[in-house]
């Protein structure tokens, strides 16, 4: 019997997206769902990020994700974005900043035959020098695969096929399988305005042999007041990026590459307006405000005097001036071990459900990746990943 190729996608942000594409690109039809009017409307919608390892002396398992996910994102990129205004391979500063309660461990140049030698260097003086730092002492790294990206201008192009369509104001209030057919029921809340008379609704039902729930923050939310089942652990996170449009003046003296460790900092990113620098962003474990905050942009500028003295000292009466300083808020989603949650919800009980969620800070680098592993188990295929590394990103209810 012939496999049926339908999907529904719950969630248009970097997470459904990719699992749209992913399925896509194998010949599904894939309706993406999302309360937003439009795509990538949630934490997805943050106007830059930067895609690079989780560089780990012992190879960690978010190390080997991170590695691995990097090369789908990339590639994608090159085929489908353009350089130097949707993304850039500019290469990434990391720096190796010794946190309040412990060191660093001491980080060797990679041997050839090391799976970190195409990956990361040892920074050398001259790109240390062009973020204004010293090479004294310096145990800073780079990646020269890194590069940043913009989220709005990635999930665009991963709906833009053929088999995806993409079905805004859609809110999924309930759900249920479907005794005759085997198939997942949606019920559909349409939320529409009326001239004159305010908002309204009107209701329908979609149905699909599959459901992927990718729905970023709300995941806990979802799973708990739509299928009535325990959150696995996952927990907000409140990000605020600080950013502002570039002085021509400052063009000299800001990196032209990315540079990750305590935040993040990116400049010479083209906007409508003129190029852009961004820092940032927050990180508040269990906050899901989304509103600006004076405190969260003083926090930004702490870690960017930390991460880059000199730029943040260049950017100083920029920063202290309300009027052209901009800020960016949203809310992401996290579990305990820091790796998403990818693969099927539970194959006894929940047939056909399947979630890709808590991608944290590094969306970008990991939902490409993670979207192959959810689709080959959709279509019941072997996954590319290690057991060890599937297992620890697995989606177990029962066992949440």
């Amino acid at each position: 019997m012939a496999l049926d190729q339908r999907c529904i996608v719950i969630g248009g942000g970097i997470a459904g997206a990719a699992c749209a594409r992913a399925l896509a690109d194998r010949g599904w039809q894939v309706k993406v769902l999302d309360t937003a009017g439009d795509p990538c409307a949630a934490a997805s919608g943050v106007p830059l990020g930067v895609v690079s390892c989780h560089a780990s002396p012992d190879d960690n398992p978010l190390s080997q994700l991170t590695r691995a996910g990097m090369q789908y994102t990339l590639a994608f990129a090159r085929q489908h974005l353009i350089h130097g205004q949707d993304w850039s391979q500019s290469g990434v500063l990391e720096r190796r900043l010794n946190e309040a309660d412990h060191a660093k461990k001491p980080w060797q140049a990679p041997t050839e035959d090391s799976v970190w030698f195409s990956h990361v260097q040892l920074a050398d003086a001259q790109q240390l020098s062009a973020a204004g730092l010293s090479s004294h002492n310096s145990n800073d790294l780079w990646q020269p695969q890194g590069a940043w990206i913009k989220p709005l201008a990635l999930v665009r192009a991963l709906l833009s096929h053929d088999n995806i369509s993409f079905m805004g104001l859609h809110e999924v209030e309930n759900m249920q399988k479907s005794a005759a057919t085997g198939e997942w029921q949606l019920r559909i809340k349409h939320h529409i305005s009326i001239p004159s008379m305010g908002s309204s609704h009107t209701y329908t039902t979609e149905s699909a042999p599959h459901v992927v729930i990718a729905t970023g923050a709300q995941t806990p939310d979802f799973l708990n007041q739509v299928l009535y089942e325990p959150d696995m652990g996952l927990h907000p996170i409140s990000g605020q990026v600080s950013w502002g449009l570039q002085p021509p003046a400052l063009d000299p003296v800001l990196p032209r590459f990315a540079v990750n460790g305590h935040g993040s900092f990116v400049a010479h990113v083209p906007t409508s307006d003129g190029h852009a620098w961004y820092s940032g962003a927050t990180f508040e474990r269990n906050n899901a405000s989304t509103e600006v905050s004076v405190k969260a942009h003083d926090h930004n500028f702490e870690r960017l005097s930390q991460l880059l003295p000199a730029i943040a000292g260049a950017l100083t009466v920029q920063w202290q001036d309300q009027a052209s300083l901009n800020a960016w808020v949203g809310v992401r989603c996290a579990s305990v071990n820091r790796l998403p949650k990818a693969g099927p919800l539970n194959e006894q009980r929940l047939a056909g459900l399947h979630v890709l969620s808590a991608l944290g800070s590094r969306g970008l680098t990991t939902a490409l990746l993670c979207a192959q592993l959810v689709a080959d188990g959709i279509e019941g295929k072997t996954p590319t990943l290690s057991d060890a590394l599937r297992k620890a990103m697995q989606c177990d209810l029962d066992s949440a």
